[in-house]
């Protein structure tokens, strides 16, 4: 199982450098190649983003079609008071590395390795880690 942070889908949904890998490694869990889950929290952030630059109908649309397919791991007092008592400096990350953790994955797909603290066995990787690690 993988946990793709929300700044993977942004790359899609902005149109940024490395789209193509996050676009891979999303469709993998889209046509069930891979098990894959995100945080309920990055569903709003997507819609937060992108609601700035489209409209709410649209952002909501864009928000829902990106993370189809993929399990929503369940925001809980668990994950928050983890994310709370967390080393890491983002408070954001600490809750998808919780819900990581929660989900039993095996990875964590992001493009800001730097400001997640591996736990467990957990082994945190850019889009284009993971793709290589694949093959």
């Amino acid at each position: 199982m993988i946990l793709i942070d929300a700044n993977v889908f942004m790359d899609l949904l902005e149109e940024r450098d490395g789209l193509e890998a996050s676009a891979q490694a999303i469709e993998l869990v889209r046509e069930k190649k891979v098990r894959g889950c995100v945080s309920a929290l990055t569903i709003p952030i997507l819609w937060f983003l992108n609601e700035k630059r489209f409209s709410e109908e649209i952002a909501k649309k864009m928000s829902r079609t990106v993370t189809k397919g993929f399990l929503v791991v369940p925001l809980d007092s668990n994950i928050i008071s983890k994310a709370f008592e967390s080393k890491m400096a983002d408070f954001e990350d600490a809750i998808q590395l919780n819900s990581a953790i929660k989900s039993k994955c095996e990875f964590i797909i992001t493009r800001n390795k730097r400001d997640f603290i591996p736990e467990g066995s957990i082994k945190i990787l850019t889009p284009e880690e993971f793709l290589a690690k694949r093959k």
